[in-house]
């Protein structure tokens, strides 16, 4: 059976970090060694990611079996940004002996848009698939402009996350295109609502694709969610603004030790 790509740093209580769409776990890695300073920290490449094989198959349960089998055998904190937030709710609803708590960066328990729900519009990932059938590349460059737009740092900020993003191959058209699909057809909002463990959300008032008026159908949904803004920050806050980010985490892992 072929083993996901993990990176490990520290000691400690485990925690588990997944990465967002497109990306790897060396996305991370600055923000895993300042966590490893208290904890021991697993970054992990989804399925057709960085360094890890294909599953072929764009299924949330298969992606999450692949997961569980490197995750720690002990109960352990996930820090999920993005898509990995979404798999990091299915783990805690399907294996709730496994998750201790869940930390969301910048996601949405249902990343599509309905006339009740704040999300993004059918049409843009509609439109990121038919441009990936043309320029891969240039696809995911403007995704990442996306990711920092209208940040008074942006510039700065785009050019350390292309280089973090070049540490790798890119992802295979089949492979990008099977986690659009996860994106498109995971609902996340009943496990949200179910799972026993805290949760944390935390998000960008800047952040283009995920609103941050989601928060209020996030704790209509579960009340006692916890979820903080943090102000002129957009998709990935844990590089652009990592020392508030990492505040925020360590108070957390101290509150539900």
């Amino acid at each position: 059976m072929t083993t996901l790509y993990t990176e490990t740093f520290g000691q400690g209580e485990p925690v588990l970090m997944l990465h967002g769409w497109a990306m790897h776990a060396g996305m991370w890695r600055d923000f895993a060694e300042e966590v490893a300073k208290t904890n021991r920290v697993l970054c992990v490449d989804l399925p057709g990611h960085g360094r890890s094989p294909s599953v072929y198959v764009g299924k949330m349960d298969i992606w999450a079996e692949k997961i569980l089998a490197v995750m720690p055998k002990e109960p352990c904190d996930l820090i999920g940004w993005s898509l990995g937030g979404n798999i990091a709710l299915y783990l805690a609803e399907k294996y709730p002996d496994r998750v201790k708590s869940i930390i969301l960066i910048a996601n949405n328990p249902h990343f599509l848009q309905e006339e009740s729900w704040q999300g993004i519009s059918k049409s843009v990932l509609d439109d990121f698939a038919n441009n990936l059938q043309t320029n891969v590349n240039a696809t995911l460059i403007r995704f990442l402009g996306l990711q920092v737009r209208g940040l008074p740092e942006g510039k700065a900020a785009l050019k350390k996350i292309k280089a973090l993003m070049l540490e790798c191959k890119e992802p295979e058209f089949r492979d990008l295109m099977l986690g659009l699909e996860l994106l498109q057809t995971t609902d996340s909002r009943e496990a949200l609502q179910k799972i026993a463990c805290p949760v944390l959300l935390v998000l960008g008032d800047k952040d283009t694709l995920v609103p941050v008026s989601v928060a209020e159908g996030c704790q209509l949904l579960r009340p006692k969610l916890e979820v903080q803004c943090i102000e002129s920050a957009g998709h990935m806050p844990f590089i652009t603004h990592k020392q508030q980010v990492l505040a925020l985490v360590q108070s957390f892992f101290k509150r539900v030790e």
